[in-house]
C-alpha cells in the first residue's frame, strides 16, 4: 500500500490495539483472478512475539474455500474523519485524517468442534470488552453436539507483514495542526472525536509534534 514516511507509524503495540478497538474488518483473499472480499468481526492475539487473527465466516460463505493454502489481507478501520480546510492558517484543499493497519499472512481453517467454539469465546470476550452487554457465552441448543462446524468455518492467520498508517496533519504547519484540533473541538460525531483524541497524544497545544 502506499504509505509515506512521514504518514508511517511503526509502534506495533499502538497498531494491536487499533486492531482490537476496531474488530469489524475487512478480509481480502484473491478466488480465480479476484478479489474475494469479506467484511466480519475478528480478533486480535498475541502469541508470544507474533500477532495471530482470528475469525470465522458462514460455510454458506465460499469465502473459506479460498483460504486453503492461501494468504490473505485485512484492513483494519481505525478513526477517520473529513478535514476542511477553513480550518488552517492560510486555506487550501481539504483533507481527510485517518488511521488503519494493513496485516498479511497465511490462513488456515479451524474447522474442529473446540477450535471454532474457542474462536466465538474469544470474539465474545473482546466485544463485551470493549461494549459490555453482561451477555455470558452460550451455544444455542441447536448448535451443540458437534453441529457448529455444519454452520460456521473458522480460520487463523499468522501475520507476517503489518503496515501501520497514521495520516495526522503531520504535513501541516504547526498552525495548521492547531487550527484542526480547534475544529474538530466543535464536531459532535465519534469519528472526529477519536481523530482529535489521536491528534492531542501527537501534538502540544501549539501544534508541535509531543
Amino acid at each position: 500500500m502506499y504509505n509515506p514516511t512521514k504518514f508511517k507509524a511503526l509502534d506495533r503495540n499502538e497498531a494491536f490495539e487499533l486492531m482490537d478497538q476496531n474488530p469489524f474488518a475487512a478480509l481480502i483473499t484473491v478466488a480465480n483472478g479476484s478479489p474475494f472480499i469479506s467484511q466480519i468481526p475478528m480478533t486480535v492475539k498475541k502469541v508470544g512475539e507474533e500477532i495471530e487473527i482470528i475469525g470465522h465466516v458462514a460455510r454458506a460463505n465460499p469465502h473459506w474455500k479460498y483460504m486453503l493454502e492461501a494468504s490473505g489481507t485485512a484492513i483494519f478501520q481505525g478513526p477517520h474523519t473529513y478535514i476542511t480546510s477553513s480550518w488552517y492558517a492560510k486555506n487550501d484543499v481539504p483533507t481527510w485524517n485517518y488511521a488503519f493497519v494493513h496485516v498479511t499472512g497465511k490462513l488456515e481453517l479451524i474447522e474442529d468442534e473446540a477450535g471454532i467454539i474457542e474462536c466465538l469465546q474469544d470474539l465474545t470476550a473482546q466485544s463485551e470488552r470493549h461494549w459490555p452487554s453482561g451477555w455470558q457465552f452460550e451455544i444455542p441448543e441447536d448448535l451443540q453436539g458437534g453441529n457448529l462446524s455444519k454452520h460456521i468455518v473458522a480460520f487463523r492467520m499468522k501475520v507476517q507483514e503489518l503496515h501501520f498508517k497514521k495520516k495526522m496533519s503531520q504535513n501541516r504547519s504547526a498552525a495548521d495542526r492547531v487550527g484542526v484540533m480547534q475544529g474538530l473541538k466543535k464536531r459532535e460525531d465519534e469519528n472526529s472525536k477519536r481523530v482529535l483524541e489521536v491528534m492531542e497524544k501527537m501534538y502540544t497545544r501549539d501544534g508541535e509534534p509531543q
